[in-house]
């Protein structure tokens, strides 16, 4: 599992293990780059671009969730994407981190005696809130 968020509503975090990333380098070949510069003259989007910034963020995921596997998570949480360009603008550097956890989804128990989904706190049942945290409790 992999959120944006730092907790994971209906699951309790037993161990961060830490920060973990996926990163990829694409570089536009000739072809590329030619056809971008002819939709640039025109305005509007440049597909080409699109389908290639699309392609780097999917197997930055891909290598992000990867490597949590590697060592013993099985979700990420804080997940956040960043580009950047180098070699004089021919290549883009896409990467994807967060911090690898180990989660456990909440019995119903648990949530029904106001356990926090979160921080995995007890609260009162009849809490909205969690008094530790914050977060909704339901």
């Amino acid at each position: 599992m992999v959120v944006t968020t730092p907790t994971l509503a209906g699951y309790r975090i037993l161990r961060v293990v830490g920060p973990v990333y996926g990163m990829t380098i694409r570089s536009r070949g000739v072809g590329g780059k030619f056809v971008a510069g002819i939709q640039s003259m025109f305005g509007g989007e440049i597909t080409s671009y699109v389908s290639e910034l699309e392609n780097a963020r999917r197997e930055s995921l891909e290598r992000l969730v990867e490597n949590a596997r590697k060592i013993g998570a099985n979700a990420v949480l804080n997940t956040d994407f960043e580009t950047s360009d180098i070699l004089q603008s021919t290549a883009i550097v896409f990467s994807t981190y967060g911090t690898a956890a180990v989660v456990a989804p909440l019995g119903q128990d648990e949530a029904a005696k106001g356990r926090c989904s979160s921080c995995g706190a007890e609260n009162l049942p009849e809490a909205q809130f969690c008094t530790n945290c914050g977060s909704a409790l339901r």
